[in-house]
């Protein structure tokens, strides 16, 4: 390799590698032409270095960059760095080389060479000290470092504290947009996008799991006693009438409650509490079903948030009389929301949410264990599960981060650090 205006012996002019100087190299390495392909490509140093960067990709990302897929780098300037395709979020990590990387456009790998025709042809050519052809090939760049991507699970946490410091509690009680506050705006999707370090179908995905709701063009989620009251009237409506938790007709439904809360928040309710079922009343209206687990929970929550903790027995009859005939409540239903200890006199019960907890997975850890010195896998679950990937599970967090024991048959949990 030359720098083009030097030549090998120091005389000014470019330097050009001719196939006799290619060949001869070849003799004097003691090889024979036969055994190489046809094209020498030789290499020199462009007389400019445009500014790349170079990214070690996996081959889902691959394929995404060849298809013409964007890259985009998210969050807030301040935070370490993510690079998020359409569905899929990336740390991005600076690592460096011991040995120098070229950056050469159009340089062919040994299966794009085609071999020569024929042999015989090869071996006159050899003896004649000719053979072969040369293509000239440009580095435009030499590198010591490059960018990591790492596939990571999104950076929700801030997607949920940006939507609850201004939850929608009704239309008498918006202000104008020129007038809300710094520190408790309302965000539109671009705006998101622009401060949560996830992907677009990720962020997508998590405002649907918040049951979040758009409202003139901005992302809001309800105020809980908002919710509650917007909520009652659906099943106010359903216990006055008589209708089966699997039989409420949704246009009566519409049509009753038009009025009494906003279309787009009823509209919202409906969706969020109600499932479509394949049949239809005597006068042709689609029919619903209640959703089981996601009224009993949101009941569930209603009355612990108002409380320390909650005699266990008084909470489930309380809960159970709570929810519509034809739904049955179930401790499960309320998995990292609320913790219970039926082994105190008497047994009882609390409201702990896994959304309150820290985004660090250590520094979650410690606040578990401080909350409960044992856990069983059933009960900690919950409240881990979303730092899980493929590559590792729930069980291979709880190895990491906690010590294990068999206590009477049991597999016990516990801190690492503890005593």
């Amino acid at each position: 390799m030359e720098m083009e205006g030097v030549t090998e012996l120091g005389v000014e002019g470019p330097y050009v590698r001719s196939l006799a100087d290619v060949n001869s190299v070849i003799h004097h390495a003691k090889l024979s032409r036969s055994d190489l392909k046809q094209t020498s490509q030789v290499l020199y140093f462009s007389s400019e270095f445009p500014e790349y960067k170079l990214f070690e990709c996996d081959g889902v990302l691959l394929k995404h960059l060849e298809g013409g897929g964007e890259l985009h780098l998210r969050g807030r300037a301040t935070d370490k760095v993510v690079v998020c395709t359409t569905d899929q979020t990336y740390d991005l990590k600076g690592a460096e080389t011991s040995n120098s990387l070229l950056l050469v456009p159009g340089l062919k790998m040994a299966e794009e060479v085609p071999v020569a025709d024929n042999a015989k042809n090869v071996e006159e050519e050899e003896e004649k000290g000719e053979g072969g052809e040369i293509e000239e090939k440009r580095i435009v760049g030499v590198y010591g470092e490059y960018f990591e991507l790492k596939k990571i699970k999104p950076r929700m946490g801030r997607l949920r504290t940006l939507l609850l410091a201004r939850p929608y509690n009704g239309p008498e009680n918006e202000v104008d947009v020129s007038e809300e506050p710094v520190d408790a705006r309302i965000y539109s999707f671009s705006d998101l996008l622009e401060e949560v370090q996830a992907s677009e179908g990720e962020i997508r995905r998590h405002l649907d799991e918040l049951d979040a709701v758009e409202i003139n063009g901005r992302w809001r989620m309800l105020d809980h006693e908002y919710q509650f009251r917007a909520l009652s009237f659906l099943l106010n409506l359903i216990e006055g009438n008589s209708w089966p938790a699997d039989g409420v007709p949704i246009g009566e439904t519409m049509s009753t409650l038009n009025g009494l809360v906003p279309d787009v928040i009823l509209d919202h309710i409906c969706r969020v509490y109600l499932q479509p079922t394949e049949d239809y009343s005597e006068d042709g209206d689609k029919l619903y079903r209640l959703d089981e687990f996601k009224i009993c929970r949101f009941l569930g929550e209603s009355l612990l948030k108002p409380v320390d903790k909650f005699n266990l027995d008084d909470f489930l009859k309380a809960w159970s009389s709570s929810v519509p005939a034809g739904l049955q409540t179930d401790l499960k239903q309320l998995d990292g929301l609320a913790l219970y200890n039926d082994n105190t006199n008497p047994p009882v019960i609390w409201y702990f949410p896994e959304s309150k907890l820290p985004e660090d997975l250590s520094e979650r850890f410690a606040v578990l264990f401080k909350e409960r010195r044992a856990w069983e896998l059933n009960q900690i679950a919950p409240y881990v599960s979303s730092f899980a990937t493929e590559k590792q599970t729930v069980n291979a967090l709880l190895t990491k981060h906690a010590r294990s024991a068999n206590v009477g048959g049991r597999k016990i949990y516990s801190s690492r650090h503890g005593k």
